[in-house]
């Protein structure tokens, strides 16, 4: 080995690596290995991650493309990115390296993801399992373009450095799980402030937004008349309708409250008329949605929305040992109210006065003024025309 692979361990362990974000410690490996003539194709680490949906994080570097970062669902384990690869050998047989010469058609030929790495010129690959041992554990593969592949010294190095570099899949792995928790059970805005310090009791921020709530139908009776994990099932499929076209309109759902959502559309540089409107948008998309949805156990599902436009204040509220990040103000009170109307207007869609005006849409028609409970003037309510045509 050449003298710039000595200095690849002080660095490893010095604690402003340990501070780099995923792409940027894997390039500063790549970068490091190279000027010790390793001349990599591909280098990749798997980290699995504690998560409902995902099943870990692939972080890839490649000459063309750099590092990047991929996540990869539960389903990953079961196809055949997972299923006939180096790495399901790996864990299959316990053993701590797995190396395959590229350069020899009856090792390339063992896995055909090899086969093509050496159609693109590698010639070496060596994995190597960060945790010996663990069942669909971490691990790092590196894929060298070297004439030969690895000589002695450089694979000797490499099995070597791979205790170093468990210390920063632990670590990483850490990251991720905590930050994909944070994102599944307080989204993702509020999961990168509680991770940039918002985190006291009583502390947060003034926001202006487009707010969201709906209600599912007939809830008390569904669940008076089904077991309760028929119920849960319903819901999971429920909630999925309801949240995916918040979030792919830039909304951020901020709890499930029974069979009821609340979530924020935050006013930003865009301005009060592009948050509400995608509020809208996703409003009309998720009744669509729950309007096409055949549930066999539950019958037809009925829901109401209610929008509103206000101020509120976005933060921690709570016990000393149990906290809630959410939005809370008057707005709210407001918002959920409104929602209420909905079975007595017999509309499935209302929105404030409030709303209607930042919206700025002329197929907004006003219901009436109502009286609120908890609320101390009548508010003017509002319907959306354009909707009612449609399904008229």
């Amino acid at each position: 080995m050449s003298d710039p692979a000595a200095t690849i361990p002080g660095w490893l362990l010095d604690p402003a690596t340990s501070a780099l974000e995923p792409p940027a410690l894997l390039e500063g490996l790549v970068a490091r290995l190279g000027a010790a003539d390793l001349a990599l194709h591909r280098v990749s680490i798997w980290i699995p991650t504690k998560h409902p949906e995902l099943w870990g994080h692939q972080l890839v570097w490649t000459p063309e493309e750099g590092a990047r970062v991929t996540r990869r669902s539960h389903e990953v384990s079961r196809s055949t990115e997972f299923v006939g690869t180096p790495a399901e050998a790996l864990f299959a047989s316990g053993a701590a390296t797995l190396r395959c010469r590229l350069d020899r058609e009856d090792e390339r030929n063992r896995f055909e993801m090899l086969r093509n790495m050496a159609a693109a010129g590698a010639t070496d690959y060596l994995l190597a399992s960060t945790d010996p041992g663990a069942v669909h554990g971490s691990w790092i593969s590196f894929a060298t373009r070297r004439p030969g592949g690895y000589d002695d010294t450089q694979l000797e190095f490499l099995v070597g450095l791979t205790p170093l570099l468990a210390l920063h899949v632990q670590l990483l792995g850490a990251r991720f799980a905590t930050r994909s928790l944070l994102e599944v059970y307080l989204g993702a805005n509020a999961a990168r402030r509680v991770l940039a310090g918002e985190f006291r009791r009583g502390t947060g921020s003034e926001l202006d937004a487009a707010l969201w709530f709906c209600d599912m139908r007939g809830f008390t009776a569904l669940s008076d008349r089904l077991p309760a994990r028929a119920v849960v099932g319903i819901l999971d499929r429920y909630f999925e309708h309801v949240a995916a076209p918040i979030e792919e309109r830039g909304g951020e759902v901020l709890k499930f409250i029974g069979d009821a959502t609340l979530a924020v559309f935050p006013i930003d540089e865009a301005g009060a008329a592009s948050a509400c409107r995608r509020a809208l948008e996703a409003a009309r998309a998720v009744l669509a949605r729950i309007a096409a949805w055949s549930c066999e156990e539950a019958g037809p599902i009925e829901i109401g929305a209610a929008l509103h436009a206000g101020h509120v204040l976005y933060g921690n509220i709570g016990g000393r040992e149990r906290l809630d990040f959410t939005v809370i103000g008057a707005s709210v009170n407001e918002l959920c109210r409104v929602e209420s109307m909905c079975k007595v207007l017999g509309e499935p869609l209302l929105m404030t006065a409030a709303f209607a005006t930042a919206l700025e849409d002329p197929d907004v028609v006003s219901l009436g003024r109502f009286e609120l409970k908890g609320v101390a003037q009548a508010q003017e309510i509002g319907g959306h025309h354009a909707r009612r045509q449609r399904t008229g």
